[in-house]
């Protein structure tokens, strides 16, 4: 007896590599995205607006689906200066992941002897260990990077701060989110800027806050003043879209 029910293919199929289906690294979520995006013709271009609006998911499920194809080498995100001065942004979709190294065999290995079994566990035990002192460093050294841009003066690391930073990790990179502080101090001091708000350490890394200041976001020239004294009367402030809204400029959400 069949279990799946299939139709003739004549219209309406398409021809896709279904490694990233058996990707465990991914959500559900996060396939049913790449697929449809490779349903497209070769030559599409993404908005990402425009494709959260085909499935019920609300924007927020839609942009943590996005961002874990993101940081599984899916998708890339191209960064383009256009004549005017302006930028403009390239969404790149891969069949499987693509990464800047490149892809090597992998060499054989004997099965281990049962003896060995205590001493692997303790090895990725130790591992492990390390992978947690090496995020605690980090957590402590954006702490202190923070505090050397005199925004505000907080007197301790607290648990919230540290949490705040904890989960930000798990979607941006250590670089990232110390350029992000960096672009937050220069917009928030700079005379040619019009964002004033300033945040503690722990509002900062929430996702909807530090992605206006992530590179890609490009906030030196977003946050610039465009009319002298006052911000233009057709820009909203960024901070007047819901935390949950992807309906801000592509630009100021940091995709």
């Amino acid at each position: 007896m069949k279990n799946i029910i299939r139709v003739k293919k004549e219209t309406s199929y398409v021809v896709i590599d279904k490694t990233f289906l058996g990707d465990t690294s991914l959500s559900w979520k996060a396939k049913g995205i790449l697929a449809y995006m490779l349903s497209m013709p070769d030559d599409w271009t993404f908005y990402l607006d425009e494709l959260a609006k085909h499935s019920t998911d609300g924007k927020s499920s839609f942009r943590s689906g996005f961002n874990e194809l993101k940081k599984s080498g899916y998708v890339r995100r191209k960064k383009h200066r256009q004549k005017d001065g302006t930028f403009k942004w390239e969404t790149v979709v891969y069949e499987r992941p693509h990464t800047d190294f490149p892809q090597v065999d992998n060499p054989h290995v004997e099965k281990p002897q049962v003896d060995n079994r205590t001493l692997l566990s303790n090895e990725e035990l130790n591992n492990k260990e390390l992978s947690n002192d090496k995020e605690d460093n980090y957590i402590r050294d954006l702490y202190n990077h923070y505090l050397s841009k005199d925004i505000i003066r907080h007197k301790k690391l607290t648990e919230p701060m540290k949490r705040a930073i904890r989960a930000r990790l798990r979607d941006y990179s250590y670089e990232e989110l110390k350029k992000a502080i960096d672009n937050y101090a220069v917009v928030l001091k700079s005379d040619v800027h019009w964002f004033t708000h300033k945040y503690p350490l722990a509002d900062l890394m929430r996702d909807k806050d530090i992605r206006k200041f992530l590179d890609e976001a490009d906030p030196l020239n977003n946050f610039r003043i465009k009319q002298k004294n006052k911000q233009p009367n057709n820009v909203r402030r960024i901070d007047e879209y819901r935390s949950d809204s992807i309906d801000a400029p592509e630009e100021l959400l940091g995709w």
